[in-house]
């Protein structure tokens, strides 16, 4: 019986978390391993769409959520989109339905991820930080991991969601470490508003207590993105440049202010952007490198007991405005496989990759799409001026709406009995479809609205990719 289950997962980034928070709440025991003694203070902004939420929104009568919402962004009417020289060009509202208010959750990762770790302890999950994994164990008699405290954990289940630096993908799957760059990097910091910020002509309207300010600027290579939230309290900004920097030590490093600014100088980005840059401590700025890996063929261990998730398998960059949805949608098929396949645990393995290799490949890859269709726009064109909405970040229905917990339990008993009988294919045409594709570019609104006068506002229709 899945009950009887000893899940043991090593990471408690929001996949790993969701992972132990799910199987728990189906009464399988739970040990979470986690190398860093605390996120409390760590990171900056961090946003669910509602495909990810919803499952959150789920947790102890909705009462989850609600802590959520209280450290989120939770007065937001708009997300305002700009040229990159301060010219406003679109509003979009914040929630596309009402339903979406627990749903939609966007905050500072650290405390955000503080109120997800307290639930699971709350619930029994058996969680250790500071617990460096340093093997993974996968053979006959034993199945688990070696600590760099010498200590053995064994389990009937490992799941490795150590993040895009995994040791899982080189022990569990046999991948050399392929780490690229992706020619990309994000400077992102988070601070507290103080009154230098609201006295600021520039800077203080964004400091309201009421609304969040949500907003975006766009220009050749580089959007940059602000919030503002905690009436006024809380100010997170992140920009998106291209980057060649060596990264074969590190992926982060402290930002300087005055290297952040020349970026926004050679792209003729409003003062604006500048001026809450220069507004921010030093110490709170990150240049991050951002890494690009391509999607891998299989997640799962040789013996089908062991496998990777999140940013572990799908190392997303954050132009799919996915990276954490994805995530928690793999924590929670992993436990609804695992609960449906009552023990047989190669079994729900096999039929959670079949369930999630598809979509997330195709939300993976986008994030080069996007983010290329939105730095080379072309703001002189008519097409342009005339369709604005093109610079919307990806918000297609097939993602938002989606559930993957209902997708899951609709679709276990036939990709089970596929497994069962060796159904031969490639992991594409074994998997369920993704259902949808994203498209930013003019070509993509051309096509869509073709020659028989189609709006090109109209949303996205599933078309099958994989």
């Amino acid at each position: 019986m899945a009950s009887n289950l000893h899940v043991l997962i090593v990471g408690a980034g929001f996949a790993g978390l969701t992972a132990a928070i799910e199987c728990r709440r189906r009464g399988m025991r739970v040990t979470l391993l986690e190398s860093y003694p605390t996120s409390r203070n760590y990171g900056d902004i961090l946003d669910f769409s509602p495909n990810g939420g919803m499952h959150m929104e789920r947790w102890d009568g909705g009462s989850v959520a609600r802590e959520l919402m209280k450290v989120c962004l939770n007065d937001t009417d708009q997300f305002e989109y700009f040229k990159y020289d301060g010219t406003k060009v679109l509003d979009e509202p914040f929630l596309l339905k009402k339903e979406h208010y627990y749903q939609l959750l966007a905050g500072h990762r650290g405390e955000m991820h503080e109120i997800l770790c307290n639930y699971a302890t709350r619930i029994g999950v058996e969680m250790s930080f500071g617990e460096k994994v340093i093997e993974y164990i996968d053979t006959d008699r034993e199945l688990g991991v070696l600590t760099g405290s010498r200590q053995k954990y064994l389990a009937d289940v490992v799941v490795a969601s150590d993040g895009p630096k995994s040791l899982g993908r080189s022990q569990i799957l046999g991948l050399p470490e392929t780490k690229v760059n992706s020619g990309y990097a994000i400077y992102r910091a988070h601070c507290h508003i103080t009154d230098e910020h609201r006295n600021h002509p520039l800077i203080g309207p964004l400091c309201r207590k009421s609304s969040n300010f949500t907003g975006m600027w766009v220009g050749k290579d580089l959007h940059m993105i602000v919030y503002t939230w905690k009436e006024g309290k809380d100010l997170a900004w992140v920009f998106t440049h291209k980057d060649d920097d060596d990264i074969s030590e590190s992926w982060s490093f402290p930002g300087n202010v005055d290297d952040a600014i020349a970026y926004l100088d050679e792209a003729n980005f409003a003062e604006i952007c500048k001026e809450v840059v220069r507004l921010t401590p030093q110490d709170k700025i990150i240049d991050y490198k951002l890494v690009w890996r391509e999607p891998i063929t299989t997640w799962l261990g040789k013996n089908k007991r062991s496998l990777t998730i999140g940013d572990a398998a799908h190392c997303h960059l954050p132009t799919s405005a996915q990276g954490g949805c994805q995530a928690v949608e793999d924590g929670v098929v992993l436990a609804v496989c695992l609960e449906k396949a009552a023990g047989d645990v190669p079994l729900a393995l096999q039929v959670f990759e079949r369930i999630r290799f598809n979509r997330s490949h195709v939300i993976h890859q986008s994030s080069i799409t996007a983010r290329d269709d939105m730095h080379t726009i072309d703001w002189e064109s008519d097409f342009i001026k005339e369709h604005p909405e093109v610079l919307n970040i990806p918000r297609m229905a097939w993602v938002l709406d989606f559930d993957a917990k209902a997708d899951t339990e609709a679709h276990f008993d036939e990709l089970a009995a596929d497994v069962k009988s060796g159904r031969k294919g490639t992991i594409q045409e074994l998997s369920l479809p993704a259902t949808g594709e994203f498209g930013l570019s003019e070509r993509h609104y051309f096509k869509e609205a073709g020659s028989e006068g189609m709006d090109v506002t109209s949303e996205v229709t599933a078309t099958m990719v994989l």
